[in-house]
Formats: structure tokens, C-alpha cells, sequence
């Protein structure tokens, strides 16, 4: 009865391995964009993603502007634009023309505190009135990292 049982357990053991090779061979070839830096998925920080446009039009992404720093300090000599998310609608827009808020009670990603940024003024400031923060411009958003 024991001969019987150890051989019913291992023919279940080969098609199950055959089955946990095949799986993992289905998820292979679909690859997350991740970010360079801490190489946490985009699709998951699509309201604080950064895009990196290099001189050469190649693109690298970033899940915060505190990623995008980092990258900045050692690639920004070959950067034609970095765009970021508007915190409310996830369009990419101009990070130099954004408006970032600091501070807000919006999760931080990142970094200690929020850092968000919105596609104008208008937005920033109706957010910033139920969440707090304070309004910085790319610039002074970026010397915060």
C-alpha cells in the first residue's frame, strides 16, 4: 500500500513540474517597465512617473522625481527633456512648466516627504487645499533632491 501511494505521489510531481516550467516560461517574455534607478514598476507609480529624453531620442523612465534626480546628477548633460506625470489625469507633461507640490498628504515615493507635480497652477493649488503642501516650480522641486 505504501509502494502504491509513493508511486501515485510522484506521477503528480512530473506534471506539476512540467507545469511550473511552462507557467514561468508564459510570463517571461512580458517584461514591466521598471525604474533605472530602483527598478520598482512604472505602471504602479503612473502618478509620479518621470520620462527622460535623451539627446540621442532614447527614453528611460523613473517612478519619482527623486529618481530622476539621481539620474540627473550623472546623465543631464545628455538630456534633451524630462517630462513628469500630472499627479491628477497621469498625462506627461513639460517638468519645467509643471508645478510641483511638496509636503502634501499624498503618499511619498521615493523620498521622505510628497513631492507630486501637476500640469498648471489651478491644479496644484485646488489639490493643495484638501491635501496641504506647498507649491515649489521644477527647479526648486529638483534642489529639494
Amino acid at each position: 500500500m505504501k509502494a502504491m501511494l509513493r508511486n501515485h505521489r510522484s506521477l503528480w510531481f512530473f506534471p506539476l513540474a512540467l507545469l511550473l516550467i511552462g507557467a514561468s516560461s508564459l510570463f517571461a517574455g512580458s517584461s514591466r517597465p521598471d525604474c533605472k534607478v530602483c527598478g520598482m514598476w512604472i505602471d504602479q507609480y503612473q502618478h509620479t512617473r518621470h520620462l527622460f529624453i535623451a539627446q540621442d531620442g532614447s527614453k528611460v523612465m523613473f517612478c519619482s522625481l527623486t529618481c530622476a534626480a539621481r539620474y540627473l546628477k550623472s546623465h543631464g548633460s545628455e538630456m534633451k527633456q524630462l517630462q513628469v506625470a500630472d499627479y491628477l489625469s497621469t498625462e506627461l507633461v513639460d517638468a519645467t512648466r509643471a508645478v510641483y507640490l511638496v509636503g502634501s498628504d499624498a503618499p511619498p515615493v521615493m523620498s521622505n516627504i510628497s513631492i507630486i507635480a501637476f500640469s498648471s497652477r489651478e491644479r496644484a493649488e485646488k489639490f493643495q487645499q484638501e491635501h496641504g503642501g506647498r507649491i515649489l516650480t521644477y527647479s526648486q522641486a529638483l534642489a529639494l533632491e
